[in-house]
């Protein structure tokens, strides 16, 4: 009796190759897009932190006080009849 060697033929070589290749490709495209959805996912969670403070500080320069206080602070206005008093820091003076 002649014992049979059992090998696998070439053709099965290469699909089994290329199905190795393909699943090992498969799943670095799943990572990179989990990883990417995770950073927008993060990105999205600080961008509606940041629209929940502007959101708020909107609502508290919507108020006449407010207003009028980035008018005076800022852009440096005033009411009629109003001076503004500038006091310069001392300078290099020689006695």
């Amino acid at each position: 009796m002649t014992k049979k060697k059992h090998f696998i033929s070439p053709q099965k070589l290469l699909i089994i190759f290329f199905g190795t290749i393909a699943i090992v490709y498969a799943f670095l495209l799943y990572y990179k897009q989990k990883t990417k959805l995770l950073a927008d996912e993060e990105e999205i969670k600080k961008l509606k932190q940041e629209n929940a403070m502007l959101e708020k500080t909107l609502k508290q320069v919507d108020t006449s006080f407010m207003t009028e206080k980035i008018a005076r602070e800022q852009l440096g206005m005033m009411k009629p009849g109003e001076y503004k008093i500038i006091i310069k820091e001392n300078q290099n003076v020689s006695h």
